[in-house]
């Protein structure tokens, strides 16, 4: 990592800075007025934009917009994928897309490597975060988070604690119904059903409903009612509650057994 942005990455931000509301790369190409060697390795600067600014992309009919949103205190790790690593991701897939199944013999499918947590949203390139992708999920999972606010999802994704990440999800659509993909994605985990139903035990109110998409496939949602504020280790005071009522259901059960025997 540099000690500072390129001067280039400067005078890509300066465009952006002088248009609050944001320009297509399209549009920012043409602001620069970039010398024919210059515009080849444009698209690969705008990747390291992120690493030293925050940039929330827009979508706006069919056109991307990008909005400058501050500098970074300290620069993201840079997010090139080495070639070991790589590596291991595609021998980890055995041919097949992890998303939708289809393999490369039976399917004529070509597998892209890509981060689970976008690098704009705080995911890192670690075996963990990347996996295998067929070129049509790839592109169709881009588009998905194009569509998402990306100001709110770097703000979830930045907790450690998966039932603040889940909880702050909640309280951003609070009374709107959040589809169950979008929990499992910031949960990170299989048991994000389990998460979520333990912010009951904060005194939360979480309403949970099946729909029917257009595909006729159903999905559960879940909306959030009523919350409180988060204790100061909302991860292990959940644990300490569960500890404590199972705790207490021994001793019921104890009691139970005892006056049965009397």
């Amino acid at each position: 990592m540099k000690a500072k942005p390129s001067e280039i990455l400067i005078r890509m931000i300066n465009v952006l800075k002088q248009h609050p509301g944001g320009l297509t790369f399209g549009q920012v190409r043409k602001e620069l007025n970039l010398r024919p060697e210059e515009q080849g390795q444009l698209d690969r600067r705008k990747r390291e934009l992120y690493e030293w600014y925050v940039i929330e992309k827009v979508r706006r009919g069919r056109d991307v917009f990008y909005i400058y949103r501050g500098d970074r205190p300290k620069p993201l790790e840079r997010g090139a994928v080495s070639r070991k690593l790589r590596a291991e991701v595609l021998n980890r897939a055995h041919g097949r897309c992890e998303m939708c199944g289809r393999t490369i013999q039976q399917h004529d499918i070509t597998l892209e490597v890509d981060h689970k947590i976008p690098r704009n949203w705080g995911g890192r390139p670690t075996l963990d975060n990347l996996w295998a992708l067929c070129q049509e999920c790839n592109t169709g999972k881009k588009n998905y988070f194009d569509s998402q606010d990306q100001m709110l999802m770097r703000k979830v994704m930045q907790h450690k604690s998966v039932h603040v990440r889940i909880g702050e999800l909640l309280k951003a659509n609070f009374r709107k119904a959040v589809p169950s993909h979008l929990i499992a994605f910031v949960a990170g985990q299989d048991d994000w059903k389990k998460r979520t139903r333990e912010l009951r035990y904060l005194g939360w109110k979480i309403r949970s409903s099946r729909t029917k998409s257009r595909t006729g496939k159903v999905e559960s949602q879940y909306s959030l009612s009523k919350f409180s504020e988060w204790p100061a280790n909302p991860t292990r005071w959940i644990r300490e509650y569960e500890k404590k009522r199972a705790q207490r259901g021994r001793q019921k059960r104890v009691r139970a057994t005892d006056s049965g025997s009397s």
